[in-house]
Parts: C-alpha cells; sequence; structure tokens
C-alpha cells in the first residue's frame, strides 16, 4: 500500500521547529498509513544543496505544508515557487500553507493563488493559544479525510475520484463560515447518526479547484441544504453564495 507522504517546509529556527513539532504531533495520532518529514528531517548539512532537496521532498510529497514568515519567503527561489505551483495544479495533491509570522506575502502567487491559513491571513502568533488550536485541529481533520480516502482507495482498488456524492442518494449540503466549522461537523455526524449523509465545502474541496463549480454540484446533487448561519456567516461570500444557488435551483433550505 502506496503512504501519503506528508512534507513541513520552514526555515529550521527554534521557533519553526518548535511549532513544526506541534502539528507533528497532533498528525501522528491519525490511524492510518502515512509518513511525516519536515526540512529539519532531510538533511541538517548547511554544505548540501538545500534547494534540490526542497524541491525533490516537494515533488514526493501528496501533501505539502509550508510554514510562512519573512525569514522563510526570504529563502524561497522561483524554483521551488514552481514546485509549490505543481502541487497546487495537481488533481491528487494537497498545499496547506500555513502563516505562522507577520509577512509580505502578497508578491507570492503561489500563496495567493492557495487556501491560506488562517483564511482570514492573520498570522497564528498574533492568535490566543485557543485559536491557534482550533485552527491546528481544523487543519488535522483535513488532513485526516484525505489519509482515510486515500488507504480506503488502497484497499478497495477503486481508482474513482472521491468527490460529490451521485445525485438520488439522501445527502444533505451544510453552508458555513469557516469559524463554524467546528459546529457544521457536530451537525454533520449527528446526522450520519440518522443515516443521512452530507457534504461539507470545507473537507472536501481541494485546494486550486474551482470553488464555485464544486459547490454547484454538491448543491445540485443535494436533496436539500442546512446554512449555519451566525452574524459572520451572513457576511460571507461563500454562504450566501451556497444558499442563494441552492433557492435558484428549488432546493429545500433550513438554516
Amino acid at each position: 500500500m502506496k503512504k501519503i507522504s506528508i512534507f513541513i517546509d520552514h526555515t529550521g529556527d527554534d521557533a519553526d521547529q518548535a511549532f513544526v513539532s506541534r502539528i507533528k504531533d497532533r498528525l501522528k495520532s491519525i490511524k492510518g498509513v502515512f509518513s511525516i518529514s519536515s526540512y529539519t528531517d532531510i538533511s541538517d548539512d548547511e554544505a548540501v544543496n538545500w534547494e534540490g532537496l526542497t524541491i525533490g521532498a516537494v515533488k514526493n510529497a501528496d501533501i505539502v505544508i509550508p510554514i510562512l514568515s519573512s525569514s522563510y519567503l526570504g529563502y524561497i527561489s522561483d524554483a521551488i515557487g514552481m514546485a509549490f505551483d505543481q502541487i497546487i495544479d495537481s488533481d491528487n495533491k494537497y498545499f496547506f500553507p500555513i502563516l505562522l509570522n507577520p509577512s509580505e506575502w502578497g508578491g507570492f502567487n503561489w500563496i495567493v493563488r492557495s487556501k491560506l491559513i488562517p483564511e482570514n491571513a492573520q498570522p497564528l502568533s498574533e492568535l490566543s493559544a485557543n485559536d491557534q488550536d482550533r485552527i491546528l485541529n481544523r487543519l488535522r481533520t483535513n488532513i485526516k479525510d484525505i489519509i482515510l480516502a486515500h488507504n480506503a482507495k488502497q484497499a478497495n482498488d477503486i481508482d474513482k475520484p472521491a468527490t460529490t456524492p451521485s445525485v438520488g442518494t439522501n445527502m444533505v449540503f451544510i453552508s458555513h463560515d469557516h469559524d463554524d466549522a467546528d459546529f457544521a461537523e457536530l451537525l454533520k455526524m449527528k446526522l450520519e447518526k440518522q443515516g443521512i449523509s452530507s457534504w461539507i465545502d470545507s473537507e472536501r474541496l481541494k485546494i486550486g479547484q474551482d470553488w464555485r463549480e464544486e459547490i454547484d454540484k454538491g448543491i445540485e446533487n443535494a436533496i436539500a441544504l442546512i446554512a449555519v448561519m451566525t452574524p459572520d456567516a451572513r457576511k460571507s461570500e461563500y454562504v450566501t453564495y451556497e444558499w442563494a444557488f441552492a433557492w435558484g435551483k428549488g432546493k429545500k433550505f433550513s438554516q
């Protein structure tokens, strides 16, 4: 069985290594066949070709997690940026850039094209410990879903991508703001206990996909839409688009 390979790229300084250890500790608790490595795992020799090692590690990985800071972005060459772009453009690889410390990242196309963590682009170092834990736990959930889907596909020898459920199931679409993800996950679990499957965009959409197209498919294949409405959700472009599209398609709607 082919292992899912996770590569975490960072500067190698003490603060980054401590943060990477936090991520590794969370991911190692996932049950499944996968491996985790970081920049300092592939080499601690400053004399080696670090750029070549980084590009090789990125190309061989299924999931890439760069830890962003001003120092880190200062190291990134055009060649490494191109390797990141290839991950983003891939149909079966995943890219989760994490903004750890304040930096001028807007000039890096591979960051602009990806779904930055946190989504509001506020550096994790400026957040409370509880907010950091919540964001890292959500990352763990996303990666866990990727690993479980990969391992299930390997075990059953199914060569079919897991996208949206087929029409005709009792699937519902759960629309929510990213800050309400924990509540949406709890709702999903309760629905599944009642035999009702659900589609949550935060766990299914792959980085680099056209989010409107994928959401359209999810809503069209659903029998109903449930919107988790909070003050932030009412301001969300995603939530507004989702319930408006569902209403236009004549789907049952609840909030």
